[in-house]
């Protein structure tokens, strides 16, 4: 009997305990779902804030924009079209004249533009001039804005804090465009990745100039000063390191390179932008080396047959294809940057933001031009729509992707300096005159550190 009641007496305990601990779980269930309650409401509240657009017919008033852009000319009205209240006066400058205007506008510090371009060649100026407004700050959040983009092409425009400066519609890989039916006939293929395999490394790519010569007579290059690319955008350090003036191997592997194509006879001695190169297209020079713009701006203008066609010119149009080349490079493009002094930033932002990373605008711009954007999304949705028909109907979308995506390692942005584009320039002189015959390769070499120690007295050039 005692057994039995303390039985009972243990079992009441534990069923009371049983209820306390119910409850307690009840409540802690009950309160979790309150919390997950309002935590999701929260959530909700956020989405809708993120969610939430201003309506661009809101935004009104006018801005000054200064570029030299041919496709400007498409895209400013497909801005004006979804900003119907944002009125651009917008200036087109030869590109070999809106750097001098530009630095006298800052100079005087009248009349400059609420955005202006910057180029690969001169962009860097500008940021190192501190004339750009800081896109990374708020209320521009660029950083997160552009988050699709191509990372080389941002970094480009970072100054040395890594705040975006500037931003770019464009990704300008590079490409070897050549002739299929050159290549059929000294290789006996025509394909693009067929030739690509032809041409792994420069070594290789002279080879075939070798062999191209031998078999029809025809030049491999316009002339050596095509090819620099190949070598510029691959050293490992900037031009001026610690404000010493830098001549890497793959410099002087360019010197002997370029020497050995014209020794032997393998390009065709043509001058870049000259009549005689942009003939060479529809003539017996087998690539040109060329980046995306070239293929919209250079390469079609050149061999499509116009109207009047002249005599005795068989035009290319169809018989040009890209392929990987030795090294992988980009040239140029456009970014678009705002005056820190502009009173019009508002508005200023709302336009070089919907240039440059509104999705719907660059798919309608691309799908129409053909130009290479900057933005990964919208090429992963739009990269397999196209078949160039001035590439014999290959689909140069695809093949500059692949190009785009293996500069993402090269490191090239970090290598930058203000001084590149004269200090190239300066050695390309000095290689002219070695290639040509009129200096020994230490005599060019000197020559070369003579001018930029001209140039850059601030450099040191041992």
């Amino acid at each position: 009997m005692k057994k039995l009641f303390l039985w009972l007496v243990i079992i009441s305990v534990i069923s009371v305990f049983s209820i306390v601990g119910c409850k307690e779980a009840a409540d802690e269930v009950a309160e979790d779902a309150a919390v997950e309650e309002v935590a999701e409401e929260a959530e909700e509240e956020v989405e809708e804030e993120e969610v939430e657009e201003v309506d661009p017919a809101s935004f009104e008033g006018e801005i000054t924009v200064w570029h030299f852009n041919d496709e400007f000319d498409t895209m400013i009205p497909m801005f004006e079209e979804v900003y119907p209240n944002i009125t651009i006066n917008d200036t087109k400058i030869p590109s070999g004249e809106i750097v001098e205007k530009l630095e006298s506008a800052f100079a005087t510090g009248t009349g400059i533009p609420d955005v202006f371009v910057g180029e690969q060649a001169w962009m860097m100026k500008w940021i190192i001039q501190d004339v750009w407004e800081n896109l990374s700050a708020e209320p521009y959040n660029a950083d997160e804005v552009a988050k699709d983009h191509f990372d080389y092409v941002k970094d480009f425009a970072r100054d040395e804090d890594g705040n975006l400066r500037a931003l770019t519609y464009q990704s300008t890989a590079g490409a070897i465009f050549y002739r299929r039916s050159l290549a059929e006939e000294a290789f006996g293929v025509s394909e693009p990745d067929e030739v690509s395999a032809l041409m792994t490394d420069m070594d290789s790519f002279i080879e075939m100039g070798r062999t191209l010569k031998d078999e029809t007579g025809s030049s491999l290059i316009p002339g050596p000063n095509d090819i620099q690319r190949l070598y510029f955008f691959n050293k490992k350090q900037p031009w001026v390191v610690d404000g010493k003036l830098v001549i890497e191997d793959i410099v002087l592997d360019y010197m002997d390179d370029a020497k050995t194509i014209r020794d032997e006879g393998l390009d065709a001695k043509m001058d870049m932008w000259s009549g005689e190169w942009f003939a060479g297209m529809n003539g017996d020079v087998l690539s040109y080396i060329m980046p995306t713009w070239g293929l919209f701006f250079v390469i079609e203008p050149a061999i499509t047959e116009p109207e009047e066609p002249e005599e005795g010119i068989e035009y290319a149009f169809g018989d040009v294809a890209l392929a990987h080349g030795p090294a992988s490079y980009m040239w140029g493009g456009t970014w678009l940057g705002i005056y820190k002094g502009s009173e019009k930033k508002d508005l200023a932002w709302e336009f070089v933001k919907f240039m440059t990373t509104d999705k719907e605008f660059l798919k309608e711009y691309a799908l129409e031009s053909g130009d290479f954007i900057s933005d990964t999304v919208v090429i992963e949705e739009i990269k397999d729509d196209f078949a160039r028909e001035s590439l014999g109907g290959q689909n140069h979308y695809e093949y500059f992707y692949e190009e785009a995506k293996k500069l993402g390692d090269s490191g090239w942005a970090e290598r930058v300096t203000q001084y590149d584009e004269d200090i190239q320039n300066a050695f390309l002189t000095a290689l002219g005159e070695y290639y040509n015959g009129n200096l020994t390769k230490d005599e060019a070499i000197q020559s070369f550190k003579d001018e930029v120690a001209s140039l850059f007295p601030e450099i040191t050039v041992e």
